[in-house]
């Protein structure tokens, strides 16, 4: 009774609908709002809530980037709190959906010394490897940041 009743509020997705398209880029995390000041003079409140983005180089001519905006989801989390990826050049990989520029992580990646390292966080006690920032799942202790040369480079 309690799956029909689930099944019931969740909302129907029509199935004729275009399908994401495939995206994998290098580029930098942004403020959207921050970005949209410095290039075209857009009026923000000094105190505003950060709306992340991805910039690429693009063939925009005007401007020469390409902005996406990052999704808030499980796997980029630590994109949203984490520092350390705002002050490197990163490839994200993911999906574009159709009429939009919001973007849908689904892995990411950094450059070091021109190598290209894959990043995660690992809990030190389970011997896991995850995606989320904080606390391990399993026991909860702190999961730390850490990289390593990626097979694909």
């Amino acid at each position: 009774m309690r799956a029909a009743l689930i099944l019931l509020l969740a909302p129907a997705l029509p199935q004729d609908l275009p399908k994401p398209d495939a995206f994998d880029r290098k580029g930098r995390l942004v403020c959207l709002l921050e970005e949209m000041k410095d290039r075209h003079g857009v009026q923000i409140a000094p105190i505003h809530e950060h709306v992340l983005g991805f910039r690429v180089e693009g063939k925009v001519p005007e401007s020469g980037f390409r902005y996406y905006t990052v999704l808030r989801t499980r796997i980029a989390e630590g994109l949203f709190v984490d520092k350390r990826f705002k002050d490197r050049d990163l490839r994200l990989l993911g999906q574009v959906f159709p009429g939009s520029a919001v973007l849908e992580v689904g892995r990411y990646q950094w450059w070091k010394d021109g190598k290209l390292q894959d990043v995660f966080y690992w809990c030190e006690v389970c011997s896991i490897k995850s995606s989320d920032p904080g606390t391990c799942a399993c026991c909860q202790a702190m999961v730390e940041l850490r990289e390593e040369p990626s097979k694909e480079d």
